[in-house]
């Protein structure tokens, strides 16, 4: 070896360990993470968690930024905080324990470095405990109820008695009822007839939450409507005699007692707004002293049964 060899050989050691601790005080400068406090967590537990969540924003931010790690319990539940100075942000996640830590680290270094909300980071294999948790659903009941009602009929002036069956979902601010109502008058000759079928479904909202409320509701269904009427003076020019099926709109009010206990009893007023009128048509009519036939004109009447009643739920 020459000597000029030698003195290069020994100039690149000599320089090499003066080189070494530079480069790394620039890449500690460069990147920095630490844990910034700790609450109600044991030191030692604090500090793991800690370098978990910092090796992950490491590897997600490519060795630059300066961040800082904060543990926290609440009850059972661990909160996990990882800040960032420039430009300033923060994440903030529960686990179920520290024992989650490890699943929750790479999420919290991805959402923290990108900007990106949590959940954005969910995927099918790193879900966390609180986020698998079935929701908590406000408290409802499903309910059998029956019922009696006088029915009377606007436009027509018959009246009828009927009952009525039916299925109700309640909570306590709200009721959705199914219901079939069945009514039907004790006709004799020279009075006005009613009979009545119909299947509806609706809402009922209450006006409070207290062991006796009034309540409102509307719905709509499907209502069958039989209207007659007949001249008791057998000239049959007075007649009528309308039916007619279809879909029919509802509003009720009424007041409700007893929701504090298992069965309750309601007080209903309601009314059925059919979409059409009832149409008795003209036909020929012999009458009874023969004195030839006569034809009545066809008539209509809208008829709307309001019926008033008491139901029992249970």
């Amino acid at each position: 070896m020459t000597r000029r060899s030698l003195l290069f050989a020994l100039g690149v050691v000599t320089f090499s360990p003066a080189a070494g601790p530079g480069a790394l005080a620039h890449a500690d400068e460069a990147f920095r993470c630490d844990l910034r406090e700790a609450r109600g967590v044991e030191a030692t537990d604090a500090t793991t968690a800690a370098e978990l969540v910092c090796a992950e924003i490491r590897r997600a931010s490519g060795e630059r930024g300066r961040y800082g790690i904060q543990v926290a319990t609440l009850g059972k539940i661990v909160v996990v905080t990882a800040t960032r100075e420039e430009p300033a942000g923060s994440v903030t996640v529960q686990v179920d324990g520290l024992e989650e830590v490890p699943k929750a680290a790479p999420r919290i270094a991805d959402a923290l470095v990108r900007g990106l909300g949590f959940a954005a980071t969910q995927r099918v294999d790193n879900l966390l405990e609180v986020e698998t948790r079935p929701a908590r659903l406000k408290k409802g009941s499903l309910k059998f109820f029956a019922g009696v009602a006088d029915v009377e009929s606007l436009g027509h002036g018959a009246r009828a008695s009927g009952f009525s069956l039916g299925l109700m979902y309640a909570s306590p601010r709200f009721a959705l009822p199914v219901e079939m109502r069945f009514a039907w008058d004790d006709w004799q000759y020279g009075e006005k007839g009613l009979d009545l079928f119909s299947l509806s479904v609706g809402g009922r909202g209450y006006l409070s939450k207290r062991d006796v409320s009034p309540f409102v509701g509307g719905g709509l269904g499907i209502l069958n409507l039989d209207a007659s009427e007949y001249d008791p003076s057998g000239s049959g020019t007075g007649d009528f005699y309308g039916e007619r099926s279809g879909i029919a709109f509802y509003a009720e009010a009424g007041v409700e007692m007893l929701r504090l206990h298992r069965g309750r009893v309601a007080f209903v007023v309601r009314a059925d707004f059919p979409t059409a009128s009832l149409r008795s048509e003209s036909y020929e009519y012999w009458s009874y002293y023969g004195d030839g036939p006569t034809s009545p004109t066809t008539e209509s009447r809208y008829v709307v049964p309001v019926s008033i009643g008491v139901s029992v739920a249970f």
